[in-house]
């Protein structure tokens, strides 16, 4: 069982895989949307990033300083609590930062499957007026 920061690390490891196969799928043209669905969808994802971009730069209130006493064990767990939440690449602020990151790579990856739908319809456009 995950627990705290494993399990948000894990749902952003997740995420990820999520991004990896939208991107495969609209690099292989498996994925083909008009631009308004696309546009729609795009939106959303790129709502969801900006509310975690929100709530990492509001991570330093997590931080309550001599919130657990001013004594050796007091600083000690204050100190540690601080190193989960600013640790590099696996804190908190870490996590957030990846998966807002993940969220916008997404939106734009439903953009790009609008402008390979346009792509294709301007290429057959072409086409047409080539044989007619």
């Amino acid at each position: 069982m995950t627990t705290g920061l494993e399990g948000i690390a894990a749902g952003a490891s997740a995420l990820a895989g999520q991004a990896a196969g939208l991107r495969a799928a609209v690099d292989s043209g498996k994925v083909v949307m008009t631009p308004e669905a696309a546009e729609r969808v795009a939106k959303l994802y790129e709502d969801k990033a900006d509310d975690v971009r929100k709530k990492r730069f509001r991570t330093d209130r997590l931080l309550a300083r001599s919130a657990f006493g001013d004594c050796n064990i007091g600083r000690a767990l204050g100190q540690k609590f601080e190193d989960k939440v600013n640790a590099p690449e696996v804190g908190l602020v870490a996590i957030l930062a990846k998966t807002e990151e993940i969220l916008r790579n997404m939106a734009q990856a439903y953009r790009d499957s609008a402008r390979e739908m346009q792509n294709t319809d301007e290429e057959h456009a072409r086409n047409l007026n080539r044989n007619v």
